[in-house]
């Protein structure tokens, strides 16, 4: 069915203050406010409100942890993508790259080790459908032609960038599928052998992805540990209903849901 879908804000727990504050302030370009003592929020520009709370004080956890594989910020054109690959190239802050057909992306981590996919949508008449399926590789990123793209220097994130998608990784897939299938509603949009599917509404490559890459006995984030807290999205009124007359919903108020996810977090519906 479609819907209206935004993935909205997310909040991290984090543990390196300051080199969280230069990577996400002074390296991408974000725009910084202090919420309280040793929390901070993240825009893409000064109209935007913020997308992203960092909550610091957190632990590393003492192995890899499943919840956060990485949340994707979606640029509006490769103009402003290449303009950002080549500052992170400059500055040689490590990059991975994937050309997936539906889109070009560019990994990294931050100081916490929370990963960002970097991206930019081919136009949706490029995309290939088969039977309810979109066609997604993994292909080297012609990385010259992309920055050939560039019209200016990097300045800061432009109008129209949003959080394109989300990405989690745990032990069992068929959690992600009862979770973003049936709870969620979604349909499934592409799979990688037995160790991934990704899902979506109104045919959108994918708004989330679950993986089984860390293995199947591992572990979710605990109690302060680093990594995300909670995540949010604005939904139309029908899709808040459906949703709310679900058992997993906590009802906080009339426009406002709390769901506990399958990775320990708090999905919080907003209509």
């Amino acid at each position: 069915m479609n819907v209206t879908y935004k993935i909205e804000h997310l909040t991290l727990q984090g543990k390196n203050e300051y080199a969280m504050r230069i990577f996400y302030r002074d390296i991408l370009g974000l725009l910084e406010q202090q919420v309280a003592e040793h929390e901070f929020s993240y825009a893409f520009t000064a109209s935007d409100q913020p997308f992203l709370n960092i909550l610091f004080g957190g632990v590393a956890p003492a192995a890899q942890r499943g919840g956060l594989y990485h949340f994707a910020v979606l640029l509006p054109d490769t103009a402003s993508l290449a303009a950002l690959v080549e500052r992170l190239i400059r500055i040689q802050y490590p990059l991975g790259a994937g050309d997936h057909d539906v889109s070009e992306a560019f990994y990294l981590n931050d100081p916490d080790g929370n990963g960002i996919e970097l991206y930019h949508d081919r136009p949706k008449e490029s995309w290939y459908w088969d039977n309810g399926l979109v066609t997604m590789g993994t292909n080297d990123v012609d990385v010259r032609a992309l920055l050939a793209q560039k019209k200016d220097v990097w300045t800061g994130f432009p109008a129209g960038t949003t959080i394109g998608h989300v990405h989690f990784v745990g032990g069992d897939l068929a959690a992600g599928d009862h979770f973003f299938l049936e709870l969620l509603g979604m349909d499934m949009t592409a799979a990688i052998a037995d160790s991934a599917h990704f899902y979506s509404h109104n045919q959108y490559h994918h708004h989330h992805a679950y993986n089984t890459w860390l293995g199947s006995a591992v572990e979710m984030r605990q109690g302060d540990e680093t990594g995300l807290v909670d995540w949010q999205v604005a939904v139309d009124e029908n899709y808040f209903a459906m949703l709310r007359d679900q058992a997993i919903s906590q009802v906080v108020d009339e426009t406002t849901l709390r769901i506990t996810d399958p990775f320990n977090n708090t999905l919080i519906v907003k209509k």
